[in-house]
């Protein structure tokens, strides 16, 4: 810009020497005022997301690879079937019983398991424990980054963009 300001002199020279008049005219009247202000972002062209909350991250829930997402485990006392077996009777509910030395075998009912076979297992519940890695529910919360905002946190002011347009 300097460089045309040092030609100006030189041609209003030319210009009176061959007879124009040259006129100047500075403007002194203020600039024209700033638009108003954005209601919404006060003109900083951007707003906290709200699907974050201006944080930039969420909680993202994901399923517990031990349990498979399922919340429980299968107990490793009884082997998922919710039972275990009578020590007295081996688990088929009767007892052989030999009388006095004959070879006659008499089976009766297990007085033990009440001829059932089995005991509930008291380690579980229906052959299904509790998943210690995710207590019990099958999915880790972890913080993830917003889609809305990409992580930033904020979003483009929109009654901004709108009345820009």
């Amino acid at each position: 810009m300097k460089a045309s300001y040092a030609f100006l002199p030189a041609v209003c020279t030319l210009l009176l020497l061959a007879g124009c008049e040259v006129h100047v005219h500075k403007d002194n009247s203020a600039p024209p005022p700033p638009p108003p202000a954005c209601r919404t972002c006060n003109n900083a062209r951007s707003i906290g997301c709200s699907a974050c909350g201006a944080r930039g991250t969420v909680e993202v829930l994901i399923a517990c690879t031990s349990c498979n997402g399922s919340g429980a485990l299968r107990c490793g006392a009884c082997a998922g079937t919710g039972a275990l077996a009578c020590a007295k009777c081996k688990g088929t509910g009767e007892i052989a019983e030999v009388a006095l030395g004959k070879k006659v075998e008499i089976k009766i009912q297990c007085k033990h398991c009440s001829g059932k076979g089995s005991f509930a297992c008291n380690a579980c519940t229906q052959g299904r424990i509790g998943c210690s890695a995710c207590g019990a529910k099958g999915k880790f919360a972890q913080q993830g980054k917003c889609n809305t905002c990409a992580g930033a946190g904020k979003v483009a002011c929109t009654s901004c963009r709108v009345a820009r347009k």
